[in-house]
């Protein structure tokens, strides 16, 4: 089955909304990382890759496709990788690369060709010699890093790519909307002050770009913004409102207690307000892909 089709009935099937209340968290205390690392997670992190890959036109971003031929041997390596969804996309799209993920846990559960992985965390120092990877891609890591470690994880990824190869950031870009009198305004403030207490900011995505141009190594190639109206009954809308609802469901935890939800039964009505919210009133997911290449 396809990523979207398997996302879709995904979408189909939640229309009566189940709570776990027993989700499993990564263990790693030095990260602020905050959302789950199970199963359910990973079918959530599939739906997400496909509406990201549908709204940015690809796993690659033009200004990179443009100058590597991934028809050749190139070494490819995404930091962060989580369940491997963009790798095991990304190996069928181009075979002949040689592919590296890095994550603080694995959670891969497939054996994929030309691939390796390796426990890495960013802010500290990756399992990689300098100057190894001709295209380095990070992902998502809204919720992972505070935002004073930005620089430093940053440095990082320029430190492991070769001179003249590319990083493709993309991050997300979550907004106080200026409508305040809805669910969704009322779960985008819970994020914020979520992420306020972690040191995080969900207005991250436009903030790469300067982050960015402050390495001294580093010349950004390309920034695209990418903008999807969940109420527009598009494919890849009604796989984003699975995908929002799935991700508060998966960190309720968290999320309860911001929004006020004394028990069980008031999060259930919650998430089923929040959906047809997204799905009929407001809601948005808007993301930032900036491309930089390592000066010479």
């Amino acid at each position: 089955m396809t990523e979207t089709k398997q996302s879709e009935t995904n979408e189909s099937n939640s229309k009566d909304i189940t709570l776990n209340s027993k989700r499993e968290f990564h263990q790693v205390q030095t990260s602020t990382y905050w959302l789950p690392k199970d199963e359910e997670e990973q079918f959530r992190l599939m739906a997400q890759h496909s509406v990201i890959k549908d709204l940015f036109g690809g796993n690659i971003l033009s200004s990179v496709t443009k100058n590597l031929d991934f028809n050749k041997e190139l070494t490819v390596l995404d930091v962060g990788c989580g369940s491997g969804v963009w790798l095991m996309d990304t190996i069928c799209e181009y075979p002949k690369c040689k592919y590296y993920g890095c994550d603080m846990v694995d959670v891969i559960n497939r054996k994929l060709a030309n691939f390796t992985f390796n426990i890495g965390n960013v802010l500290q120092r990756l399992p990689y010699p300098d100057n190894t990877f001709d295209f380095v891609h990070m992902r998502l890591f809204v919720f992972g890093l505070r935002e004073a470690e930005w620089p430093k994880a940053i440095k990082e990824v320029l430190r492991i790519v070769k001179p003249g190869g590319f990083i493709q950031f993309i991050e997300s870009d979550t907004e106080i909307p200026n409508k305040n009198d809805d669910v969704f305004y009322d779960t985008v403030v819970a994020m914020h002050k979520i992420c306020k207490e972690r040191g995080q900011t969900p207005l991250i995505g436009r903030k790469l770009e300067g982050l960015v141009r402050e390495a001294d190594n580093a010349r950004v190639v390309e920034v695209k913004f990418a903008t999807l109206d969940t109420t527009s009954n598009s494919s890849t809308a009604k796989r984003m409102v699975w995908n929002w609802v799935e991700l508060i469901k998966g960190t309720m935890s968290s999320y309860g207690p911001a929004l006020g939800l004394k028990d069980e039964a008031e999060q259930k009505k919650y998430l089923k307000e929040f959906r047809y919210c997204l799905d009929k009133v407001h809601g948005s997911f808007q993301a930032y892909g900036v491309v930089a290449q390592k000066t010479l």
